[in-house]
């Protein structure tokens, strides 16, 4: 039972540092062109074209924010349906 305890206490504290993170740093370096905003050539040295994921801006938005977003939206429209 006490390890079950800890356990939460240790998700949870995880779970809020994270949120905590998303808030301060919503967005993060693209996955696919390592936050250049283009893809490399495999051939040549020079950028090839731009990233379709990021828009060409190297950033992406957390997932953790996204949910986020996401909640206040359906919350907000929730109020507006009364």
């Amino acid at each position: 039972m006490r390890g079950t305890i800890t356990a939460t206490g240790i998700i949870l504290v995880a779970l809020a540092g994270y949120a905590l993170s998303c808030a301060i740093r919503p967005f993060r370096d693209c996955w696919l062109c390592e936050g250049k905003g283009h893809h490399r050539s495999k051939r040549k040295r020079k950028l090839s074209r731009p990233c379709r994921w990021c828009s060409s801006t190297g950033k992406r938005l957390r997932y953790g924010r996204r949910l986020w977003n996401r909640a206040r939206r359906v919350h907000r429209d929730a109020g507006v349906a009364r």
